[in-house]
């Protein structure tokens, strides 16, 4: 009897840029642990937690913002610095979430236009008007994977007006290798208004329990938290993020084992002569050529993928780096879907 590829209990997801190895084994204790106190409040403010990450990064636990996700502290920082006569400018394609919190804040998303699938921080520099009071930039950014540098990031820095707020998203920064990697908490101190945000969700594992960060400047993080729910976070994600942030053995893993496969993904995808971009996050945007076809054909055969028609990027996919038998099983998915391999492209993808 043939296989059915279509069941629940056939597929795999990677689809959704989620950690393979799941959360750490003392996260999951303190999973445990804390649905026994789960009649109990959490702490409204997260004050334990915020205490933590401010030693772990060197920064004042008032500069620390808690979020039900990233996502979260994303939309209060909108919130915070946007009027409906602003304007927010985010370069694009990137992460959806920037233009539907700029919506939701009343105000107007400026879209500038990648350059090689690269941030162009010279033309945002450029766009900047009287009107904008927000920049978004993911780095890396998703969907593709790519970084910009510090000397890159510190000229644009040096060309903004001292009043616009810039948010940095490394939801994806442990994964990063580049060596001259944009280390934007380094630039918190200084003259310009920086929220920088990560999450718990990937290289930790928790995406389940929705739990992020920022960290600003002291008056600009209080901005934020003016506009946060009272228990935006619950105590038993707090708990599993402490204990996340302690076991830096099983972060290494996660992180190595990554390291390993998107390698060996990108292999893959260059003997098959695709067009790939050379990712430091833990996921691959690759070009199929109808990439919403695509992913239905590898979904009918149990690879979920996430197909990027709402990026404006009908001709890729994005496919996060799985366990080793995952990456298998969707290159030999995609082999038997593909007809034939698609012509390749000279790489076009210098950080910068």
């Amino acid at each position: 009897m043939a296989r059915n590829f279509g069941t629940d209990l056939d597929k795999i997801d990677l689809s959704a840029n989620e950690s393979p190895l799941g959360p750490a084994p003392g996260a999951i204790r303190a999973i445990i642990e804390g649905a026994l106190r789960a009649h109990r409040y959490p702490d409204a403010n997260g004050l334990a937690l915020k205490a933590e990450l401010a030693e772990i990064l060197g920064v004042a636990a008032e500069q620390v913002v808690l979020g039900n996700g990233s996502c979260e502290v994303l939309d209060l920082t909108a919130r915070a610095v946007l009027g409906k006569d602003d304007e927010a400018m985010i370069g694009w394609p990137s992460f959806p979430a920037y233009r539907s919190m700029v919506d939701r804040a009343g105000a107007k998303a400026v879209l500038v236009p990648l350059k090689d699938h690269a941030y162009d921080l010279d033309a945002m520099a450029e766009a900047v008007t009287g009107r904008t009071r927000l920049v978004v930039l993911g780095n890396p950014n998703n969907p593709t994977g790519l970084t910009f540098g510090q000397a890159a990031f510190t000229r644009f820095l040096e060309r903004l007006p001292g009043e616009v707020v810039v948010i940095i998203d490394e939801a994806y920064h442990d994964y990063v290798g580049r060596a001259d990697r944009a280390n934007a908490l380094d630039e918190i101190a200084g003259a310009h208004a920086l929220v920088v945000t990560r999450s718990f969700s990937k290289a930790h594992g928790l995406a389940g329990l929705r739990l992020g960060y920022g960290v600003a400047p002291v008056r600009l993080a209080r901005q934020i938290e003016a506009q946060r729910q009272r228990f935006n976070t619950s105590g038993i994600a707090q708990a599993a993020a402490m204990a996340a942030l302690a076991d830096h053995e099983h972060l290494a893993r996660c992180v190595a084992l990554n390291g390993a496969g998107r390698q060996w993904l990108e292999n893959r995808l260059a003997a098959l002569d695709l067009f790939f971009l050379p990712s430091e996050a833990n996921f691959v945007m690759v070009r199929v050529g109808e990439g919403k076809a695509v992913h239905e054909h590898l979904r009918a055969r149990g690879v979920l993928v996430k197909p990027l028609d709402a990026f404006g990027l009908p001709d890729y996919i994005r496919v996060s780096v799985g366990r080793p038998e995952e990456n298998e099983r969707f290159i030999q998915a995609l082999i038997a879907v593909l007809p034939q391999t698609l012509p390749g492209e000279p790489a076009c993808c210098t950080p910068i």
